[in-house]
């Protein structure tokens, strides 16, 4: 019985699983706003009542669409600290992991969430913000160690690149900007690091950025 539980609990999360990366890649291209269960049911090749058996709203579809960004940020942030790199790689592991990120998003996702949700942005602001001040400063403090950073106090680094960060993934910010998501994301990072680099680091930067070409 338990073999047989198994199995139709692993059938299950298949399914949910299926549900969700179909909405979540439609969301972030198409926006949210104007796509109804109805839609994704056809699509799906699937009932209404199986989506509604896994999230009993669209709007749970979609925040459960951003929640899985998050989670799978937070556990790949988890495994680059976790490895033997220097500061700098992590800093640019995360960078091209966020780059990747946002190039999913697509203008009308950011546009439904400016008009239509505010408060799930407010939450997603929020949730970054902590996973930024929780991570950052472990790189940061690391890179000083290996004298790649210069010795300016950590709270202040991190603030700078929290906030600037926050300042530029925001709906009004990408939505009136003419380059993508990837440039903004590196002409941003590259402009910070270069500030707090020592000579050693700027090296180390400069080379990690021309084997990406």
């Amino acid at each position: 019985m338990t073999g047989t539980r198994e199995i139709q609990t692993n059938a299950a999360n298949g399914e949910k699983l299926k549900i969700l990366r179909y909405a979540q890649d439609k969301f972030f291209r198409e926006g949210f706003y104007k796509i109804t269960i109805d839609q994704l049911s056809r699509e799906l090749g699937v009932s209404k009542n199986t989506i509604y058996k896994f999230f009993p709203t669209k709007d749970h579809l979609v925040r459960e669409s951003i929640y899985d960004v998050t989670r799978t940020a937070k556990s790949y942030i988890g495994e680059v600290l976790s490895t033997r790199s220097n500061a700098i790689e992590k800093l640019y592991k995360m960078l091209e992991f966020l780059s990747k990120t946002i190039s999913r998003f697509q203008s009308k996702w950011f546009s439904d969430l400016e008009i239509h949700e505010p408060r799930l942005w407010e939450e997603i602001d929020e949730l970054r913000k902590r996973l930024m001040y929780q991570n950052v400063g472990k790189v940061i403090e690391q890179g000083r160690k290996e004298k790649l950073f210069e010795n300016y106090p950590v709270n202040i680094i991190i603030t700078i690149f929290v906030s600037s960060l926050r300042a530029i993934v925001n709906p009004q910010f990408l939505l009136n900007m003419k380059q993508t998501h990837k440039e903004i994301i590196h002409y941003t990072f590259g402009i910070l690091l270069n500030g707090i680099l020592t000579d050693k680091g700027k090296k180390i930067y400069k080379q990690l950025k021309s084997k990406q070409k």
